[in-house]
């Protein structure tokens, strides 16, 4: 019996290191390529947002496919195989972004959705599984910022080797909880107030001001505080639950990011307790919709573009005053309590 615990955590811990390399990887080469890469002269904010939309809006759909047929771990190879071959169009960039933004939905959905189904009532996993993306992602816009130089094929071939890992990386055995069919439906009032909490969050951490950024030390730092506070939010909410976790998290931020956000140790921690809401949110919702980890991860994704769009305008200035971001993070703690009390009152129901 040990040695079957023993070889299940093995096989986990390979899993989560395999994905979380994995996930940092397509992040660091999805940003690299589109902002450093393909030649759009003049066009490359527009390209930017059908990236995105299709990164962060196509993993929805995707994630349904998946809930259908169940095949993440040929859902996240195929993503890097699109990935690859955004880099083989590189003289077609409409055509290369195209592969980029579907490839890295794929793989997210996939990667999520394992994640996920590993043990439906943990938010540990997928704490893990997204916080190396946010650290690819800083990698990726770095190298393209600052115009590193290096042999393009880099990236691919470290795709292509990364392909051949996941195809011998196990995928962990699931434990999903069933909802009963007799339980209250709270479902749509829970997602609705999820979605709301993760949009604002997203709004927050896309126009938060950090004047100490140009530091490159204080910048990793940073970077680090939001991989750090995804997966500490996993292990905290485990331990001492989502609701008391999640919410300390976000009260704890307000003032910190609202007030703070000028003084680096001030704004690092503010980040960092900010991010504990992430996997909190994410396994809250595929509580919600048990059985369908596919189609809630991309539900996830698709608040997060939500919370983006404003920044797409040029009338936003006032969000990044103090008493609106204070007021902001506040507001996405209510609907966090709302919907994760709704979500608890369903499985109070179920017994």
């Amino acid at each position: 019996m040990v040695a079957i615990r023993s070889s299940k955590s093995l096989q986990l811990f390979f899993f989560l290191l395999v994905y979380g390399l994995s996930h940092a990887l397509v992040d660091a080469s999805c940003a690299f390529f589109v902002m450093g890469v393909i030649d759009v002269q003049n066009d490359l904010w527009l390209h930017i947002i059908i990236y995105n939309v299709l990164a962060f809006g196509f993993q929805l759909p995707f994630g349904l496919w998946l809930d259908s047929y169940s095949h993440p771990k040929i859902a996240a190879i195929l993503g890097l195989l699109f990935i690859v071959g955004a880099f083989v169009f590189l003289s077609t960039p409409i055509l290369a972004v195209l592969f980029a933004g579907v490839g890295n939905a794929l793989f997210h959905v996939g990667g999520g959705q394992i994640a996920l189904n590993i043990d439906s009532q943990k938010a540990i996993y997928s704490g893990i599984f997204v916080a190396p993306g946010g650290i690819g992602l800083a990698l990726g816009i770095y190298l393209a910022v600052y115009q590193v130089v290096f042999n393009l094929l880099l990236f691919p071939i470290l795709l292509i080797l990364m392909i051949g890992v996941l195809l011998i990386t196990k995928v962990p055995t699931f434990s999903i909880t069933k909802v009963s069919k007799h339980a209250i439906n709270y479902v749509l009032l829970i997602i609705l107030f999820l979605v709301l909490s993760i949009s604002i969050r997203s709004l927050i951490g896309m126009t938060l001001v950090f004047p100490w950024k140009s530091n490159l030390y204080l910048l990793i730092l940073l970077t680090l505080s939001i991989a750090l506070g995804k997966v500490m939010g996993g292990i905290l909410a485990d331990r001492f639950g989502w609701l008391k976790t999640g919410l300390s998290g976000l009260l704890l931020a307000a003032p910190l990011l609202a007030f703070g956000a000028s003084y680096p140790v001030l704004g690092i921690f503010g980040i960092f307790v900010f991010n504990f809401t992430m996997p909190i949110t994410l396994v809250a919702i595929s509580n919600a919709l048990p059985g369908r980890a596919g189609f809630s991860f991309g539900i996830t994704t698709m608040a997060l573009l939500l919370g983006t769009i404003p920044t797409y305008t040029h009338s936003i200035g006032w969000i990044t005053n103090n008493w609106v971001v204070f007021t902001f993070i506040l507001l996405a703690a209510v609907f966090l309590y709302i919907g994760l009390q709704a979500l608890l009152n369903n499985k109070k129901a179920t017994v």
